[in-house]
């Protein structure tokens, strides 16, 4: 499997995996939802259901209170007791209260409104009769058995009869309520039972999926540590042999490039004599040459040593850091160019490392604007949130932006050695320093106007 197709699978399967994790909470979420909502319903249905009893309740404390009514006036009709009679004052006091109750309890209820001004008519023309036979007792101070069984029975009992079943129809029509209201609850909650169930066996289902592609993904994470282990001491060996080879190279490059400048520093002043112009001329050549491939050399193995060198993080002043390393630059190349530097920020790394990155830079700047009548060289700086970015700028004859890819790489030059000398691996360094303090490196330049240089140090590094 290739490292891109890898790179995809990996990539699906943690989105497979936030997938089902975000499935499964939105479930859960859903189902306390649509219980919490049950609840709430239950509660309702609950307080409707209690809120029935006592409408039931209060239209049968009516019923009874006009049958104590008529107790009370009968015990007074048969006895002349006052106290009956103070009874039946009570009651007749107090059912207008007992009435607006019960309108109360049904206010919400059109039907169970338009009963109760029925059951009112009836229960007043019950007690319109109780008091005519109180009123008989009064005016005359006596009345007969027959008269007292007349008021009590006949047209008085019918009339109680008829309060009774309007009180029963009204108990029956909350009765109906009641059971609409008991079906819906039962509904409600076997709709309840049936979205938990499914809802928790989905959530579950999806828990179980993400859980099983987090242990392969740890389980491939393992693989993929050991591999990474084993290619790391593998690396580690082929560094340490690379070393000892760059080392055995080096030395036995640099005996026969001293043998090469020796001879032919020696054969030009035994033979100059006998030597025409462009004899001495190749001699030089030669010369030349060797140096150059021992500065090669040197470039080769400082870029080697550079990426095993640890990076020791301090807090380190690029103003003063600058300014010895402009010095330097201006002494090795015999010029008194001005460098125009703002308040630069202190840095946060390996003052040795960075000096280089610096020195590197800076000479560049000057030798690629020494051709120009003014040239101009300025290093600058800002914060973002995380680093600090500096720029090196210069007016130079800069490069076409097209061959960008070519900048940092070793040996690579975008401009020839007739033109401006150089190894082509100051960069190269450059770029490998900024990686290992955790920063990037870049470019931008339009040719013949102006090359800028910019690298990033991390707030803090971890070395």
């Amino acid at each position: 499997m290739s490292e891109d197709s890898e790179s995809g699978h990996m990539i699906k399967k943690e989105w497979l995996t936030k997938l089902g994790l975000g499935l499964a909470l939105f479930l859960l979420v859903l189902i306390s939802f649509v219980t919490f909502n049950s609840i709430a319903q239950f509660e309702s249905s609950s307080k409707l259901v209690e809120h029935t009893h006592l409408v039931v309740k209060q239209i049968n404390q009516i019923a009874s209170s006009v049958k104590d009514a008529e107790s009370a006036q009968r015990g007074y009709l048969i006895t002349s007791d006052e106290s009956f009679l103070q009874e039946h004052h009570d009651v007749v006091v107090n059912l207008p209260d007992e009435i607006n109750k019960l309108r109360y309890l049904t206010q919400d209820n059109p039907e169970q409104r338009r009963s109760i001004d029925i059951l009112e008519e009836l229960m007043y023309k019950r007690m319109r009769a109780l008091r005519l036979g109180i009123d008989m007792l009064e005016d005359r101070g006596d009345i007969s058995a027959n008269e007292t069984t007349g008021l009590v029975g006949g047209s008085g009992k019918e009339a109680m009869q008829q309060l009774r079943g309007h009180a029963d129809y009204m108990i029956a029509v909350e009765d109906k309520l009641l059971g609409e209201r008991a079906r819906q609850v039962e509904a409600k909650a076997a709709y309840t039972k049936l979205w938990i169930l499914f809802g928790n066996l989905v959530a579950i289902v999806l828990l179980l999926s993400a859980l099983w592609l987090i242990m392969l993904e740890i389980k491939h994470r393992k693989i993929a540590q050991r591999s990474i282990e084993k290619t790391a001491a593998q690396l580690e060996l082929t560094n340490k042999e690379l070393e000892s080879f760059s080392y055995s190279v080096s030395h036995d490059l640099r005996s026969p490039l001293r043998a090469i400048d020796g001879y032919s520093r020696m054969f030009e002043e035994d033979f100059a004599d006998r030597l025409d112009d462009e004899g001495r001329r190749l001699l030089s050549v030669i010369r030349v040459s060797s140096k150059k491939m021992g500065q090669l050399i040197d470039d080769l193995l400082a870029f080697s040593r550079m990426g095993r060198k640890p990076v020791d993080a301090t807090k380190v002043d690029m103003n003063t850091l600058v300014d010895e390393v402009w010095s330097e630059v201006c002494a090795s190349s015999r010029t008194s160019l001005p460098l125009k530097k703002s308040n630069l920020p202190v840095a946060w790394g390996d003052r040795a490392l960075l000096r280089q990155v610096l020195m590197n830079l800076l000479s560049n700047a000057v030798k690629y604007s020494s051709k120009k009548s003014d040239p101009r060289i300025e290093i600058t700086a800002k914060h973002s949130e995380h680093e600090v970015v500096y720029s090196v700028r210069d007016n130079g004859v800069g490069f076409d932006m097209r061959f960008y890819n070519k900048l940092f790489g070793v040996f690579q030059r975008l401009h020839t050695e007739n033109e401006f000398p150089g190894t082509g691996v100051g960069l190269a360094i450059a770029q490998r320093v900024i990686v290992r303090h955790g920063g990037r490196i870049w470019a931008e330049s339009k040719p013949d106007e102006y090359t800028i240089f910019n690298f990033s140090i991390p707030k803090e590094v971890n070395a």
